[in-house]
């Protein structure tokens, strides 16, 4: 068998390294676009933006958002399903408490 000497160790470590980051950073590029691709279809969608410039956003008086409170009521269905976890649970309303 022959042995590898520690230039050549360092080199194949070194590649492997750089390998992997390409193949990561492909990944990422590739969820990125998907995204964009997903999110860009519901902007198209929507009503245009207003030409003003919207005034700096105050986080006490934030407007409801429907993906928030989607990610809210998932949560709250969560918690109350931990205990008994073949519960059926259903929402019949959802209100937003300041």
């Amino acid at each position: 068998m022959e042995s590898i000497s520690i230039i050549d160790g360092l080199m194949l470590t070194v590649v492997s390294m750089l390998t992997v980051f390409v193949v990561l950073i492909a990944l990422w590029g590739i969820t990125e676009l998907t995204a964009k691709f997903v999110n860009g279809s519901e902007k198209t969608e929507s009503t245009p933006a207003p030409a003003e410039p919207k005034p700096a956003v105050n986080t006490n008086n934030l407007a409801p958002n429907k993906k928030h409170q989607q990610v809210a009521e998932l949560v709250a269905l969560a918690l109350a399903s931990e205990d008994e976890p073949n519960k059926k649970l259903e929402i019949q309303e959802s209100k937003r408490i300041k």
